[in-house]
Formats: C-alpha cells, sequence, structure tokens
C-alpha cells in the first residue's frame, strides 16, 4: 500500500514535539486531530470516515473502508513515536518532522527549516487552499498527561 498520496483538505504537521492540525473540513470547522489516551490521532478525510477511524483506534473493530486519499496520523503522545496509515490501514512507523495533506509540501518545507509543527500548519494556510487557520488549529504535546 501507497503511503504517499495528496490527502484530502487539510495540514496535519508533527515535528517530534508537537502534532497541529487546521480545523478546516471544507464546508465548516471543527477538529480533525483528537486524543484518545495517549493517542493523538489526525485525519485527512471526511468528518463521517474520522468517526470510523476513531472507532477503529478506541474499540479495534474492522479497519474503515478508506478512499486513497485518506491519511492518519497517529502520534503516541507518551513516547512520541509517530505512524502514518493509508487507506487499508496499513501502518507505516515514520521519523519527525512529517506531514500529511494538501499542504504537507509547505509544512514539511517549513519544519526542515528548524521550525516548528505550529508555524508549519500556518505556513501551509498562507499557500494552501485546502488549510485554513481562521477558525484556530488543534496541538498536542508529546510528554504532556490527559488532562494538563
Amino acid at each position: 500500500a501507497s503511503h504517499l498520496r495528496s490527502g484530502a483538505i487539510t495540514t496535519i504537521a508533527y515535528d517530534g514535539a508537537t502534532i497541529a492540525a487546521d480545523r478546516f473540513w471544507g464546508t465548516c470547522y471543527g477538529d480533525k486531530l483528537v486524543r484518545v489516551g495517549d493517542l493523538a490521532i489526525g485525519f485527512t478525510g471526511t468528518a463521517k470516515m474520522f468517526n470510523r477511524v476513531i472507532d477503529y483506534f478506541t474499540t479495534g473493530g474492522d479497519p474503515p473502508a478508506l478512499d486513497d486519499t485518506n491519511e492518519v496520523l497517529v502520534v503516541n503522545l507518551a513516547t512520541g513515536k509517530a505512524t502514518l496509515y493509508d487507506g487499508d490501514m496499513d501502518p507505516l512507523d515514520v521519523d519527525a518532522p512529517v506531514a500529511v495533506g494538501t499542504g504537507r509540501a509547505y509544512a514539511m518545507g517549513y519544519m526542515h527549516q528548524s521550525a516548528n509543527a505550529v508555524g508549519a500548519v500556518f505556513a501551509a494556510a498562507t499557500h494552501d487552499a485546502g488549510t485554513k487557520t481562521d477558525h484556530g488549529i488543534t496541538t498536542f504535546e508529546v510528554g504532556v498527561p490527559v488532562g494538563d
């Protein structure tokens, strides 16, 4: 399975310490990055499919039937380990920095200049029509316990 796709509208970036994502769904705004226990789960597809991805990680059922534009980036916030999942939910462990979504090239360029994931999402929003930060971004930090 391929782990290199253009992704659906959004930008999710991880710099090794922080994972960040914009909140633009195309017609509305909402979180595309959530915390479930020690996992930060980011998704580039539709809200309906994001709920199925979250269910997959929380209940361990069958993998959701994602299409080739969907990407899932999961960061274990206790260990910092990052894993990409493709449309078949095949895992690929990756090193930071990593970014997914339509703004990933801008985000990666920003992070390769020794910058952080938060700035990378804002930089992507400057250049990518599928990334919007006017309703804020969602962030989680490695090593910060649930509730802090």
